[in-house]
């Protein structure tokens, strides 16, 4: 039996699961989360904003993580000490890894798309196929795994996850920095149940995807 399938199947189940994994990050860094996510986590009543003033900030540190030509950060927010140089650093190293992100998440989609597009130009869909089943299957595995450790001890899995792209001291701040105060924990916690369903839909589209996929190949030669 011919490899070849297997083969489509491991570079499509990766290259899924990347692509995946980066749109639901990406639909998490566009403005209306921060717009809706950053009022009703507290940050008003943290730091005397209003929910307005909450918003504008908010989308500050969101457009300078999202944008290399971001303007800087106030460092003086309405009389209050805003975004000192620590707290940019930090937010820096954020914006490389989110750009990072950004161009792996294109590479494996177009990755994704040539795979996809040579086994239909071949009419062998079976490794296709399977390899979006495999890669919905991991993802909805992965969500209830970092699920289940992010519910027993959420401090831990927090810095366990910085911990993995910063360096140790880079990413911890006192109670009172305005990089703490405006995205506070409940802010976190909803970011992360927002990505948790956002994984749990695309997860789900990729199986279905799948079993579409593997009902197509059977009606094709060679399948």
């Amino acid at each position: 039996m011919s490899t070849a399938p297997n083969r489509r199947h491991a570079l499509v189940a990766l290259a899924a699961t990347i692509v995946a994994l980066g749109l639901s990050v990406s639909i998490l860094l566009m403005p209306w989360f921060t717009f809706v996510a950053a009022p009703v986590s507290g940050a008003p009543a943290i730091t005397g904003f209003s929910e307005a003033g909450v918003r504008e900030v908010a989308e500050q540190v969101r457009y300078f993580v999202t944008h290399r030509d971001a303007p800087p950060l106030p460092a003086i927010i309405d009389g209050q000490e805003g975004f000192d140089d620590s707290s940019v650093t930090h937010l820096v190293d954020v914006r490389k890894v989110i750009l990072a992100a950004r161009w792996i998440t294109v590479l494996a989609t177009i990755l994704l798309g040539v795979v996809a597009a040579e086994a239909l130009s071949r009419g062998e869909l079976r490794g296709v196929s399977g390899g979006l089943r495999t890669a919905g299957w991991s993802m909805a595995g992965l969500v209830v795994l970092l699920g289940i450790l992010g519910t027993v001890d959420f401090d831990s899995f927090f810095s366990a996850f910085h911990g993995v792209f910063f360096k140790a001291g880079t990413w911890t701040f006192p109670a009172d920095a305005m990089i703490i105060r405006i995205f506070p924990e409940p802010f976190w916690t909803l970011a992360a149940g927002s990505w948790a369903v956002l994984t749990f839909v695309i997860a789900a589209a990729l199986v279905v995807a799948g079993v579409v996929g593997k009902r197509v190949s059977k009606d094709m030669p060679g399948n």
